[in-house]
C-alpha cells in the first residue's frame, strides 16, 4: 500500500510539465534562500549588538571583577564558572547555591569547558540560541498555520524584533528560556492528536528544562495536562500525559532531592520565591527608581525584622515569607490584588523600562523606548487581532494563547521585570504574522 501511494505520487510529479515543475522548485529554492538570508540577518544583528555592548562595558568599568558582573548581572555565568574551577554551583566558595535554577549554568559551563572560560563564550552561546529561537519561531508558525509566507513573516518577526535582539547578546536565560518554550509548544503542535509516547517524553523533558531554567513555570506544566486531558481519550493517558508528567518530575526530583538534603526542606524549583513574592507586595510602584531589595536593607518591616534578628539567610526565610504573603491576602486583599494588577500591567508594557540601559547612553535608551513601543505594542495588537481571525478560521492555537496567559497569572503573583516580557511573544508572534499575512491578502486582492 505505501509503495503505492509512493508510485503515485511520482507518476503525479512526472505528469507536471516540465515549465511548471521547474517553476515549483525555483518558489522552494527562493524559499529557502529568503529564510537562510533572514537567519543570516539575524545572525549578524545579535553578533553587532554583542560585540558593541562587549566593548562598551568593557571601557565603562575598570576593573574585571565590574566588568563581569556588568557582562552577567544575574550571575549565572559565574556559576558556570564555578562548576568548572571548583565543582560548585556556588557563587560563594563552599556555600551551596539554590535560589537559582541549574540548567542555564549547566550549559554555560558545558561551553566553558570546550571552548575556555572568557565571558566571549557565553555570549555567543546566547546569540546562536537566539538564531535558533528564530527558526523554530518560524518551525511553530508554520505547523500551526500551514502557510510559508506566514511563517517567513514570523521569521522575520522574531529575527529583527528588538527586545530579542537584547537579550540574545547578553548573559541573561530569556534566550534559553524562548527556546525550550518554542520545542514544547512546537512539539504539542505536531503531535497533540497523536499517540506518540516519545513526543510526549520529549514535551516532557523540554517542560522539566524550562522549569530548571526558570521555576514559576511549573504550574503552567499543570494547566497544560489539564489542556491536554481534554483532547486525548482516557484509555491513552497512561502513554501520553502519563509519559510527560513522568519525564518532567525525574528531571524536578533530582534538583527537588538535592535541594532538600541541601535546606531539609521541599524546593522544587528556586529558593527565592517567597522573598521576590513578599517585596513585591512591599513596592511602591510610583516610584520604579527605588530597588524591590530596598526594605531588605532597610529592615523596618515587621517580618523582615524578625528575619534579620534572627539572622536568617533568604533561603531560610522563605517559609516565613509565603507565610506572611498568605496572611497579606486574606487579611488586606487590596493590597494583594493591587499589586498583582500592577505586575501584569509592568510585565504587558510594550516598550522598554531603565533595564534596557545596560549598555546604552540616556539617548540610545529613549531611541529604544520608541523603536519597543513600535515593534513590541505593534506586534502585540497584530497579535491579538491575528489571535482573532486564526480561531475563527478554526487553526489550533489554544496553548499559544494559553502560554502568555497563564505566563501573566503567574508573573502576577511572584514579581515582573520587562525582561520577562520577551517570553510572552512565543504565544504573540506567530498570530502577529497571521494578521500581516491577512492584511497583505487584503491589499493584494
Amino acid at each position: 500500500m505505501r509503495e503505492k501511494k509512493v508510485n503515485q505520487a511520482s507518476l503525479k510529479i512526472a505528469c507536471v510539465p516540465c515549465s511548471q515543475s521547474e517553476s515549483v522548485r525555483g518558489r522552494l529554492g527562493g524559499r529557502f534562500w529568503a529564510r537562510a538570508c533572514i537567519l543570516f540577518f539575524a545572525f549578524i544583528l545579535r553578533s553587532a549588538y554583542a560585540f558593541y555592548a562587549y566593548n562598551h562595558t568593557f571601557k565603562e568599568y575598570k576593573t574585571e571583577g565590574q566588568q563581569v558582573s556588568a557582562l552577567d548581572p544575574d550571575g549565572y555565568n559565574r556559576l558556570g564558572v564555578a562548576l568548572i574551577e571548583r565543582g560548585e554551583l556556588s557563587l560563594t566558595p563552599g556555600r551551596l547555591e539554590t535560589s537559582r535554577e541549574p540548567f542555564y549554568p549547566l550549559l554555560l559551563a558545558a561551553v566553558h569547558f570546550f571552548f575556555g572560560l572568557s565571558p566571549i563564550v557565553g555570549i555567543t552561546l546566547n546569540v546562536l540560541i537566539g538564531v535558533l529561537c528564530c527558526w523554530m519561531t518560524y518551525a511553530v508558525t508554520l505547523s500551526v498555520f500551514q502557510n510559508e509566507r506566514v511563517g517567513l513573516f514570523s521569521l522575520l518577526l522574531a529575527a529583527f524584533f528588538p527586545e530579542w535582539i537584547y537579550f540574545s547578546a547578553t548573559m541573561f536565560r530569556e534566550p534559553l528560556i524562548i527556546l525550550l518554550s518554542l520545542i514544547w509548544i512546537l512539539l504539542w503542535q505536531k503531535y497533540s492528536s497523536s499517540r506518540n509516547g516519545w513526543a510526549y517524553a520529549g514535551m516532557g523533558t523540554a517542560f522539566g528544562l524550562l522549569c530548571l531554567t526558570r521555576s514559576p513555570f511549573i504550574p503552567i506544566g499543570g494547566a497544560f495536562a489539564l489542556l491536554a486531558a481534554s483532547k486525548i481519550k482516557l484509555k491513552d493517558w497512561a502513554r501520553t500525559i502519563g509519559i510527560f508528567l513522568l519525564c518532567a518530575f525525574v528531571l524536578e526530583g533530582i534538583w527537588t532531592y538535592r535541594n532538600e538534603r541541601i535546606l531539609k526542606r521541599w524546593v522544587a524549583g528556586a529558593s527565592m520565591g517567597g522573598s521576590v513574592m513578599y517585596l513585591s507586595l512591599l513596592y511602591n510602584y510610583s516610584r520604579p527608581d527605588i530597588p524591590l531589595e530596598y526594605p531588605l536593607g532597610a529592615g523596618k518591616d515587621p517580618v523582615i525584622s524578625v528575619v534579620l534578628a534572627r539572622h536568617l539567610t533568604l533561603d531560610q526565610a522563605e517559609p516565613i515569607f509565603y507565610q506572611s504573603c498568605l496572611k497579606i491576602l486574606i487579611h488586606h486583599p487590596l493590597v494583594f490584588w493591587d499589586a498583582f494588577i500592577h505586575k501584569v500591567m509592568k510585565l504587558w508594557r510594550p516598550y522598554p523600562n531603565p533595564g534596557w540601559k545596560y549598555p546604552h547612553s540616556l539617548f540610545a535608551l529613549s531611541s529604544l523606548s520608541l523603536i519597543g513601543l513600535f515593534s513590541g505594542g505593534g506586534i502585540m495588537l497584530l497579535g491579538l487581532w491575528g489571535s482573532v481571525l486564526a480561531w475563527r478560521n478554526g487553526y489550533p492555537i489554544g496553548f499559544l494563547i494559553l502560554f502568555p496567559m497563564l505566563m501573566s497569572v503567574v508573573y502576577g503573583l511572584f514579581w515582573a521585570v520587562m525582561r520577562y516580557h520577551t517570553t510572552l511573544m512565543v504565544g504573540v508572534i506567530p498570530q502577529a504574522a497571521y494578521a500581516l499575512d491577512a492584511l497583505l491578502s487584503r491589499k493584494e486582492s
